[in-house]
């Protein structure tokens, strides 16, 4: 199942996003669990240099996994995240190849 979670910066996002050691944390989390990861990126700005949020999309069965995957993400534990969206999402096309 895919769970697509959107998440917008809080205000001390800029500070942690700074913060090299929380932010090589945060991208060692991700390797560390890339077999359930589909896409992870920044969001940003419209001049593609400001970081605002990110957007996963996880290859896990249940809400609850999804959940405890960006809770226990370094950034998240320091404060990166605001707003934190989860969805569950019906992928018709992945890797330009249709799904099932």
């Amino acid at each position: 199942m895919a769970w697509l979670i959107v998440s917008n910066d809080s205000k001390k996002g800029q500070e942690v996003r700074a913060d090299q050691s929380t932010m090589d944390a945060h991208w060692q989390y991700e390797l560390d669990n890339r077999q359930v990861i589909l896409v992870a990126g920044s969001l940003r700005k419209d001049d593609r240099m400001t970081k605002t949020g990110s957007v996963l999309l996880l290859d896990l069965p249940t809400r609850k996994e999804a959940e405890a995957f960006i809770a226990n993400d370094p950034a998240t534990r320091a404060g990166m995240r605001g707003e934190i969206e989860i969805r569950w999402l019906n992928v018709a096309i992945l890797g330009r190849e249709e799904q099932p």
